[in-house]
Parts: C-alpha cells; structure tokens; sequence
C-alpha cells in the first residue's frame, strides 16, 4: 500500500481528507510510526482560524503515539513494534539556547514541529526523528499515550510554580490545559479554583468537583478574595491567553503569576510598579522541557483523574466536524459554544 488517509492543512478553514504518498524511512534516524491515536488541540484550532502560524498543505496534528513499524540504520533505543509517545517539537541540539538548557526555546523549533511546519499525526502514517520518541509502558493505552505531551508542557509549568500544600491557587480559563493544571493543583494546594465562560466546560469543572466561576456573570476578583479570606491567590495560572491583567488583579503580594496560555493577538496594559510594589513573580515559559517521562510516569501510576478530559473518540474521518465541538465553525470561522473538553482520533 503507497497511499494513506490524511488530514491536511490547506489554508484558513481548510482541513481536507486526502490521500497521500506513506513517508518512506531516508535518513538514519528515521522513524516510521503506524499512528494509533491524536489529539485535536487548541492550537490546531487556532491554526485553522490563521491565528497561529502554519505551513499549507501540511498534515496537523501534534498531539499523537503511533507503534513503530520500520526505522532507520542509526536508530538504537527504539525498535519495531514499540509503542512511542511523540514530543512534537524537533530540537536542533546546538543552538546556545539548548546548549544552556533552554531547548523550548531553541531557535529552530517554530520552523520544525511537527503537525505544524512538518507532517504530524492526522494521518495513518508519520515519520519521526527517533529523539522524539518515548516508549510507553503497557499500562498507558492509545488515548491516554496521544496526551503525553500535552501533560508535558504542564509539567513544566508546575516545575516552575513549586506549588506548596499551604497555597491558594486560581486558573483562569478550564480547556484541557486548564483542567491538568487544576488536576495537580487538587492533589497540592490548600484551595483551588477556577474560571470559565463555556457552559460545557463549566459543567466539567463541577463534575471534578471544583470552584468555578463564570468571569461574564460574576466580578472574579471579588471572588477569589473571598474565596482565601481576603488574601487572593498564591498562584494564578493564565490558561487562556487573554487574561493576564485580570491574573495580575487575582494574585496576593509575592504571589507567582504564570501566563501560559498563547495568543500572539493579545495585549495588556501593566503597571510596572504595580509588580515591584507587590513583589508580583511573573514566570514565563514555553512547552515541555525534559518532562514527557515525568509525564509517562505519572499516567503509568493514575495520579490524575483522567475520565471527564477525554470527551469523545472519532475516527480520522469525523476529524473536520470536530471542530465545531471544539468552538469553531470550519465552514464559516465563526465562534460556537463547545461541546467538548478533549476530542481523540483513534486512527
């Protein structure tokens, strides 16, 4: 067979089924992944709005683990028939900023992710470089082994916050992002809470038994004031993109801000010496770094209640009208309520 189902990316609004050419192994590294299971992201959504940057007729999908069925001359620590977690983002190895440490933010990554700049898993093939592959253990399944990296990129937020039992802690915006940060943050913190404007969502967050307050009915700064007895929030997750003045408004003094979500249209207006009167620690990063076996081992070990982030499993085929599940309208681009949290391809 030469021909494999795809999903490919061919402008604002255009995701198209096609069929195209199987990746064949070239170079030593190579990795030939038979894709089990992909995520459909926010991002991919943003993507598809031309709100994120993208490359035309490139298969989507970075949220993805596959079984390995062929591999290159040089690859040493993977073999055929292993089931891999992929962290989608290639890399260099030799920029000064991977070479300090600093490899989310190493120069070549924004041109070489894959199911962005490179095919990705909307497809019943890909091809991976084997550095990007993590052997998942048996008890991880499909589903659960497409959210590694997902679960990683939270992890490395919650590297940075060093969230202590004694903390009060706020999220701001309960999509998928939002629904791990507040996963750890139940097994943490003193008190958690949360925001949220889709009705869906909202009903996710009290399923998980959280605070939730909707910031288009109810003034949340009031809220989290009361809610810690008049100190506010130890720590303020932004995991929407588009809240951080409100996070500023949000934090007690000395408390940690984290912006972690991404929308490059965003802007805000701060007051500097708000931050230095307040001692007010912004902390910014960007993706995994060095967290997809930390996240393997906290899926292997069930830390996390994982039954209401996955939504609904569909076939690649159903991909496009998923969509609108997830808040957008492909045919018009215009904004709906959701219906999902986490929407799954088993491919």
């Amino acid at each position: 067979m030469d021909k494999m189902k795809a999903l490919v990316m061919k402008g604002v609004g255009r995701l198209v089924p096609e069929e195209i050419p199987i990746p064949r192994v070239k170079d030593p590294d190579d990795v030939l992944l038979k894709v089990k299971a992909v995520g459909i992201c926010g991002s991919d959504v943003k993507i598809l709005e031309g709100k994120h940057h993208y490359k035309e007729n490139t298969v989507l999908g970075h949220e993805f683990c596959g079984e390995v069925v062929e591999a290159g001359s040089h690859v040493r620590h993977v073999k055929v028939g292993d089931r891999v977690a992929i962290d989608n983002n290639i890399r260099c190895g030799f920029c000064s900023f991977c070479r300090m440490g600093l490899s989310s933010q190493c120069v070549e990554i924004k041109t070489s992710a894959l199911g962005v700049m490179r095919d990705g898993g909307y497809a019943e093939y890909c091809l991976v470089p084997e550095k990007q592959c993590f052997v998942l253990p048996d008890e991880i399944d499909d589903i659960l082994g497409s959210q590694v990296e997902t679960l990683a990129t939270v992890v490395n937020g919650m590297n940075t916050l060093l969230m202590l039992p004694y903390d009060y802690v706020m999220i701001l915006g309960f999509g998928p992002i939002g629904y791990l940060f507040a996963q750890f943050a139940k097994n943490i913190a003193a008190k958690v809470a949360v925001t949220e404007i889709d009705p869906f969502r909202i009903s996710v967050a009290r399923e998980c038994g959280l605070t939730v307050w909707n910031p288009e009915e109810v003034n949340v700064v009031d809220r989290i004031t009361e809610f810690t007895y008049g100190r506010k929030a130890d720590i303020v997750i932004e995991a929407t993109g588009n809240a951080f003045e409100t996070a500023l408004q949000c934090v007690t003094p000395g408390g940690k801000v984290l912006p972690f979500g991404m929308d490059s249209s965003i802007t805000a207006s701060v007051v500097p010496n708000e931050i230095t009167r307040w001692a007010t620690k912004i902390l910014g990063l960007y993706l995994g770094q060095n967290t997809m076996v930390p996240s393997i081992r906290i899926f292997q070990e069930n830390r996390l209640q994982m039954g209401p982030f996955f939504t609904k499993v569909i076939s690649l085929a159903e991909g496009p009208e998923a969509f609108g599940c997830l808040g957008l309208d492909l045919k018009t681009l215009a904004h709906k309520p959701k219906s999902a949290m986490k929407i799954v391809m088993k491919v």
